[in-house]
């Protein structure tokens, strides 16, 4: 049986699954629970480790502005 609950492979996007890919970027997904366990239940509403891969990018970019001026 194919669990209802995924996280997108590329951007760990987590949703309910509709038969598509994910619904961020369109990557394939696969079972949250395996990733996450019970925890990917409040990542679904939450959407913590999308919101952190998203702000490490987005430090890394200012990061590099600092050294830039520095």
């Amino acid at each position: 049986m194919k669990a209802k609950l995924r996280i997108c492979a590329s951007c760990e996007w987590i949703f309910k699954d509709d038969g598509f890919g994910c619904p961020m970027c369109g990557f394939s997904h696969y079972g949250a629970f395996y990733v996450y366990g019970k925890h990917a239940y409040k990542y679904a509403k939450t959407q913590q480790p999308w919101l952190d891969r998203k702000m490490a990018v987005y430090h890394d970019q200012l990061m590099d502005e600092i050294k830039t001026f520095s």
